[in-house]
This record gives C-alpha cells, sequence and structure tokens, in this order.
C-alpha cells in the first residue's frame, strides 16, 4: 500500500522559510504562505481543516497564526510573546505551545484559543518547557523539560519526557536519562510515543561513565586526547535517533540508528509511518523528509521534487551564471555547493 494524505512542513533557508503542502497521491507541492516572514512548526487541526504555524513578521517576534489548507485566510493569533511548537488540543478549538506566556525569560507549556482569547500558562516550573503535544483523549499533555528530580543535568544539558495531566496537575517522567529526549508525538491511537533521544542506546550507568571518563581526559589528557573526547561527546549532542515507547515508559524500541541526525517525527494517520527530518552529519542544516515504518523500522520509498522549494529561496539563480557553468552538467555543478545552500525541510504534520 503506497504512502496516503497530505503533509504539511516549513522549507528554505537561514531567515526565509515558508510553509509547503505536499500531497503524497498525487505527489504535488504546494506554497501555502510567501514573503519575506519566518515561517515554522506546521501543524495540522484535528479534522485537517486548518493548520496552526509560527510566524516571526515586523516585531520579529514569533507568534501563532492560523490558516486554510490552502494559505487562505492566514491570522494571527498571539501576540506579544514568543511563541514555538504549536500542537492541536482534540477539540479543535484550542492550541498548545511552549512560550513565555508567564516569566518573559522563560518558556512554558500554554494555550489559547482561535479567537486569540483565553491564553493560560498550564504548566510552569524553572527551566523550559518545549515542544508539548496533546495525548489523543485529551487528558493529558507530553512535552520535554529538565528533570523533576533524582538525577541532576550533566554538563551536556538535558531534558526527559514529562506527561502532565491537566485534570489532576500532576506531572510525571515518562523516561528519565541523562542525554536528551525531546520531540514527543502520540500515536494516533494514543498508545504510543514516538520521539528523538540522543541516547544512542546506552543506559544510565553506562553513561555515566563515559562522562567520567570524558571528564578525566580533559581534565588530566593531553590536548589531542582531549580533542578526541570533546568530538565523541559533541557526537551525543548532535546525533538524534527516533524511539518508540509506551505511554507507561515501561517498553522502549529504537527505532533509528543510523548517521543521520534525526528531528521532529510525526506520525502517519494509520499509524503505521513515521516522517521526519533527518540531516547528513557531513553537510549539516541540509534536513530531508523521509519515512520509516514503525513496525520494522525499514525505510519507506520515498521522494519528493524539489525544483520548487529551490526557486522560492533563489537558490536555482547560483546555477549556469558563469560562462564555465553554462557549458558544466548542473549535476556536476551542484557538487561544488553544499547540500544545505539548496535549502532544508523540517517540522512534518501528516493528515489524511
Amino acid at each position: 500500500m503506497g504512502l496516503a494524505g497530505k503533509v504539511v512542513f516549513s522549507s528554505g533557508r537561514a531567515t526565509d522559510f515558508d510553509i509547503w503542502c505536499l500531497d503524497l497521491v498525487k505527489e504535488e507541492l504546494t506554497q501555502l504562505t510567501k514573503g519575506k516572514h519566518f515561517n515554522d512548526y506546521p501543524r495540522w487541526s484535528p479534522g485537517g481543516d486548518l493548520i496552526a504555524f509560527t510566524r516571526a513578521d515586523e516585531d520579529s517576534i514569533a507568534s501563532i497564526w492560523v490558516m486554510d489548507p490552502d494559505g487562505r485566510n492566514q491570522r494571527k493569533i498571539t501576540s506579544g510573546i514568543y511563541c514555538r511548537a504549536p500542537s492541536w488540543h482534540p477539540d479543535g478549538r484550542t492550541i498548545i505551545f511552549s512560550g513565555n506566556g508567564g516569566d518573559k525569560s522563560d518558556l512554558s507549556v500554554c494555550s489559547v484559543s482561535l479567537d486569540g482569547a483565553d491564553l493560560k500558562v498550564l504548566y510552569d516550573r524553572p527551566g523550559i518547557e518545549s515542544t508539548p503535544t496533546v495525548t489523543p483523549d485529551g487528558e493529558s499533555i507530553i512535552f520535554c523539560a529538565e528533570h523533576l528530580g533524582g538525577r541532576a543535568a550533566d554538563s551536556l544539558g538535558s531534558t526527559d519526557l514529562i506527561e502532565y495531566h491537566l485534570a489532576s496537575g500532576a506531572a510525571r517522567a515518562i523516561h528519565s536519562h541523562p542525554l536528551h529526549d525531546c520531540d514527543p508525538v502520540c500515536s494516533p491511537s494514543g498508545e504510543l510515543i514516538a520521539f528523538i533521544s540522543y541516547r544512542k542506546g546506552t543506559d544510565p550507568e553506562e553513561y555515566d561513565a563515559v562522562m567520567r571518563q570524558y571528564r578525566d581526559i580533559i581534565a588530566n589528557g593531553t590536548n589531542a586526547e582531549g580533542r578526541e573526547a570533546m568530538r565523541l561527546m559533541n557526537g551525543l549532542q548532535e546525533d538524534g535517533d527516533i524511539y518508540i515507547s509506551d505511554r507507561e515508559g515501561s517498553v522502549l524500541r529504537q527505532l533509528t540508528e543510523d548517521s543521520l541526525a534525526d528531528n521532529a517525527p510525526c506520525w502517519s494517520p494509520c499509524g503505521n509511518y513515521i516522517m521526519c527530518s533527518s540531516t547528513d552529519m557531513e553537510d549539516p542544516n541540509n534536513d530531508r523528509l523521509r519515512v520509516i515504518n514503525a513496525h520494522t523500522a525499514e525505510p519507506v520509498p520515498f521522494s519528493y521534487d524539489r525544483e520548487s522549494l529551490e526557486r522560492a529561496i533563489g537558490a536555482d539563480k547560483a546555477l549556469n551564471k558563469t560562462i564555465m557553468q553554462k557549458i558544466t552538467p548542473d549535476p556536476i555543478e551542484r557538487l561544488f555547493f553544499s547540500s544545505s545552500f539548496w535549502g532544508a525541510e523540517r517540522h512534518p504534520s501528516w493528515t489524511r
């Protein structure tokens, strides 16, 4: 069975990102936003009739916006507060996001209604709460935040997956690891959570041993040993993989374990596939969309024509400018540019 439905994502380069829609059946790309604004984090509403996203416009503050599936009727929902990573409540009338709606120097889990009224801070504690997602039953919000307690964050910094129950106000860590867990998203049934982790299959005890060795080398090793240790530790911050967990955190499996840095996973409406944005670590900032079978971990054949994406940021104008370029075949000419020059795709969201 082929891939079906529509995917919205952001695509661009540097400060010029726009929202695009990919029809998986027709294999057609449609640009939904235009201009010099920074548009990011698109998310389909539960019924697929609206798209929430963030835009940094004239005030340079990323705000929540909403538009129709064809890009029409774009309207600003929040003003004066920094917002990121919107997620829809199942009621289709409320947007959950990470923002500084309380302490202006901090990011909390917030909510706002579609008319921009009733802005609330739902969860706030010292540190940053980010990438919230609402469970399909509407009862809880899952997000990443600094440790709730028990294990202090190490020098690399780390976040846990936290579930916050809206009715009771209780918060608990689904997973706690000294390395970074982030970008949680619930499966359509609500039984599973896909997220990004930098743990690379190591358990906390193994990581603690690695960390002790790292600190010893930095303090007592040679310059060459220190540089190599720093390179290895930096790799733990850069190469995220997709993990799948049950809601209780008792069952955990690693879905991807290659050299690509994965981020921002989303589930297919049927729950059989996960789409994410992945970066080649040899050429950072070149995120491309890819699809993985959520059951078998096998890559799913998937491609899209990037010509219109490159044209939208003017990257295509770099080709065939000089006489030498005009006589050089385009595929060879492209080898002289980093792949990040041609733009990146990120933060996909999938609907029927």
